[in-house]
C-alpha cells in the first residue's frame, strides 16, 4: 500500500541510518566482545567514546522528535477515513457471524463464565484487547455491552447455544456509530499533537550527556573490577568484588540521573540542531 505517512516515516529513518552507516556499529560491538573480559570493557570504551555515544543518542532523540516523524505518524493514522474504518469493522463483525468463529468465541466465553464473574470477564477482555486496533477494541466493547444482559442465561447454555446468541448479537453491533467515533479520534491525531507528545516523552529521558557519562562510568568500574577479579584466586573475594561493582554502578546511575534532572530544562526542539542537554 502506497501510504504517504509510511513513506515519510521510512525516509526519516533512512536518513538516520545513512548518517551512521559508516560508524560500523555492529563491528564495534563484535570487536569489543572479542577482546574479552577487562580488555573487552576497555575496548568497548575505545570503540564507543563519550562524544560518539552522546552524538548518536542526540541524533536518535532528534529523529524521534522530528517534524518528519510527527508528520508521518499523523498522516498514517489520519489516512484511515470513516469508510475504511467501517470496512474493517464490518469484516470483524461478519467473522463473528461465521459458525466456526462464533463457536470458538463461545467455547472461550463458556470457559470464562465457569470460572469468573461478569465484571472479571469484562476486565479480562479489556486486558486481552489492549494490543489490538482501536476499531477491534471498540467492537468487542460494544459486543460485550450488547451481551451483558444475556450473560447469566449463557452460564447454563451449551456452547452451541452461546454461539447462536453471539451470531445474533453481532447483528446489533452499531458499526456505523463506531466507525464515526474512530474516524473522529483519528482526525485529532495532528502533527502538532504528535510532536508535543514526542517532545514530552523525550524530555523525560536521560540527556545524551548523562547516558554517555553512565556508560563510561559503569565501564570504568567494570574494567577495574574485572582486573581485580582476574588477579584473585578466592571465589568469595570475586563475589565480593562483583557486589561492589553492582553497588557502585547503582550509585553512579542514581547520582548522574539526579544531577541530570537538576540541570535539565524543558526539552526544546531546535530544527537543525542536536539535542545536547
Amino acid at each position: 500500500m502506497d501510504n504517504q505517512g509510511f513513506r515519510l516515516l521510512r525516509e526519516a529513518f533512512e536518513r538516520f541510518a545513512s548518517k551512521h552507516k559508516d560508524a560500523d556499529l555492529t563491528g564495534r560491538v563484535v570487536r569489543s566482545i572479542a577482546a574479552g573480559g577487562e580488555a573487552a570493557v576497555k575496548k568497548g570504551m575505545e570503540e564507543f567514546p563519550k562524544d560518539f555515544v552522546k552524538g548518536v543518542v542526540s541524533d536518535f532523540y532528534a529523529l524521534v522528535s522530528s517534524q518528519e516523524i510527527a508528520d508521518g505518524i499523523s498522516t498514517t493514522v489520519r489516512s484511515f477515513d470513516e469508510e475504511k474504518v467501517k470496512e474493517v469493522l464490518d469484516t470483524v463483525i461478519d467473522s463473528l457471524k461465521q459458525d466456526e468463529t462464533a463457536l470458538k468465541v463461545a467455547k472461550s466465553l463458556k470457559d470464562a463464565l465457569s470460572k469468573t464473574s461478569t465484571d472479571d470477564i469484562e476486565n479480562s477482555l479489556d486486558a486481552a484487547m489492549s494490543g489490538r486496533s482501536m476499531g477491534e477494541r471498540m467492537i468487542f466493547k460494544a459486543f460485550f455491552e450488547q451481551a451483558k444482559p444475556h450473560i447469566e442465561e449463557m452460564r447454563n447454555a451449551s456452547e452451541e447455544e452461546i454461539a447462536e446468541k453471539i451470531k445474533e448479537l453481532a447483528d446489533t453491533i452499531p458499526s456505523d456509530a463506531i466507525a464515526a467515533q474512530v474516524a473522529a479520534i483519528t482526525r485529532e491525531i495532528t502533527p502538532e499533537r504528535v510532536s508535543k507528545q514526542a517532545h514530552d516523552f523525550v524530555g523525560k529521558l536521560p540527556s545524551p550527556a548523562a547516558i554517555s557519562d553512565i556508560l563510561h562510568g559503569v565501564g570504568k568500574s567494570a574494567s577495574e573490577k574485572f582486573g581485580q577479579i582476574s588477579k584473585t584466586g578466592d571465589i568469595s573475594n570475586a563475589g565480593s568484588l562483583l557486589d561492589q561493582f553492582v553497588a557502585e554502578s547503582r550509585d553512579l546511575v542514581d547520582r548522574t540521573l539526579a544531577n541530570d534532572n537538576q540541570k535539565k530544562t524543558t526539552f526544546q526542539r531546535k530544527k537543525g540542531q542536536d539535542f545536547d542537554l
